[in-house]
């Protein structure tokens, strides 16, 4: 089971207004995934308020 961390630091800071800071998840032994999310963004056709989760980036690697 993988687990998650809310990244510290300037850089990991929201990259769109409204958004969380990132957060790391990490899976067990696979690599790992940044996002970042929203519980309340209007974007998309409709404009309705719903929940959006952003990726930052996929990592597969090794650390």
């Amino acid at each position: 089971m993988g687990s998650s961390t809310v990244l510290r630091g300037k850089h990991h800071g929201p990259k769109w207004a409204g958004y969380s800071r990132t957060i790391h998840y990490e899976i067990s032994g696979a690599g790992r995934i940044d996002y970042q999310y929203r519980n309340d963004t209007t974007e998309g056709g409709r404009g309705d308020a719903h929940p959006v989760v952003k990726i930052v980036t996929i990592d597969l690697g090794s650390h």
